[in-house]
């Protein structure tokens, strides 16, 4: 296959058609526009106009994530805004950053900074108080 560059876009791609770029950057407008709300892969194909498969390829391709661990980052830079402005419990912060339970939200968390919810918020209080 031969790799194509598109302007604005620092990697090749092979198996995307052009052609499907717009309905793809459609896509991760509609995952950004509402992150919080999880929106299945077949409804974000059908509302971007394109089928799952060419989304999911075309999406890692063009922006090197899929779209489920694109939202899923999404999610985690709101619960770290949260728990870093608001009072919120952990609970709070989970349901409004789009998780449905506090155990997933705190391993996805744990996961993608090396600390649980509650130890980024106490570190963060223990540099104010030094």
């Amino acid at each position: 296959m031969r790799k194509k560059t598109i302007r604005g876009y620092a990697h090749p791609i092979e198996r995307t058609k052009l052609y499907d770029v717009p309905a793809i950057e459609l896509a991760k407008s509609l995952i950004e526009k509402d992150p919080v709300r999880h929106i299945h892969i077949p409804i974000l194909a059908d509302r971007a106009g394109i089928n799952e498969y060419k989304l999911k390829v075309g999406f890692k391709e063009l922006f090197q994530i899929s779209p489920y661990q694109y939202r899923l980052h999404l999610c985690l830079g709101k619960a770290k805004q949260l728990l870093d402005e608001t009072d919120d419990t952990i609970d709070q912060i989970a349901s409004k950053a789009g998780f449905e339970t506090y155990n997933g939200f705190s391993s996805a968390f744990k996961k993608a900074f090396s600390l649980a919810p509650t130890d980024y918020r106490n570190r963060k209080e223990e540099t104010y108080c030094q």
